[in-house]
């Protein structure tokens, strides 16, 4: 009597390729980089189904690894971030003029605003419901403090208090974010002329709010 073939028991998902199973965080670099070629080319306002296509992917399996667009856009916030916040905040080195080290922190981040203005306003607008955001997190944090820190040593130097100091330079950073929003809108200057007048108009805001507060004290004083 002619034996059986054995069967074969051994199981395998169907659709799922042969070999090794793709290491998570290489897959999810990959699929940041197709999301990032996909914003360049399409636009900030690429829908999740066209992100997922530039991919290879259905929607659905976007959504697995990111969980929504504002899922996606931190990831991409936090990709762009490292590298952007330590290029601005080498700006301010030690021995740096500080009106100096202010300029070249607003043309470090103008420079990214130019490169990658579709980058920008996704991350702009698919965020603007999310606390982790490009601008409102580690660059905004990081710089702002530094920006403080400058303000601060010139207060003290010139014997003003110096308690508003991180308030300020807070304040006058988001001018920054927004003005760079107008000019993308806009674009009715070049670059330099856009870094010139937000330069003036940061150093103008720190040190001018400086100068009023030393003239209060003067009077209060007299």
């Amino acid at each position: 009597m002619r034996s059986a073939t054995p069967r074969d028991t051994s199981t395998r998902r169907v659709g799922r390729p042969p070999g090794p199973t793709p290491d998570p965080a290489v897959r999810r670099e990959e699929l940041l980089e197709a999301a990032v070629r996909a914003i360049r080319r399409l636009g900030p306002d690429a829908s999740m189904e066209e992100l997922a296509a530039e991919a290879g992917l259905t929607k659905p399996i976007l959504y697995t690894h990111f969980g929504d667009r504002s899922g996606l856009a931190t990831a991409i916030a936090e990709r762009f971030a490292a590298g952007l916040v330590e290029d601005v905040l080498a700006s301010f080195a030690a021995g740096t003029e500080p009106r100096e080290a202010v300029r070249r922190a607003i043309d470090t981040f103008i420079a990214f605003v130019e490169r990658e203005p579709h980058v920008y306003r996704f991350l702009a607008r698919g965020v603007a419901a999310s606390e982790n955001t490009l601008v409102n997190q580690r660059l905004v944090i990081e710089v702002g403090l530094r920006l403080a820190d400058v303000l601060r040593d010139q207060l003290q130097e010139a014997g003003i208090d110096a308690g508003p100091a991180e308030l300020w330079a807070f304040g006058v950073l988001g001018s920054v974010f927004v003005g760079a929003e107008w000019w993308l809108f806009r674009q009715t200057m070049t670059r330099d002329e856009l870094v010139d007048h937000l330069t003036e108009l940061a150093w103008s805001g720190l040190f001018g709010s400086a100068t009023a507060a030393a003239a209060t004290t003067e009077r209060t004083d007299g």
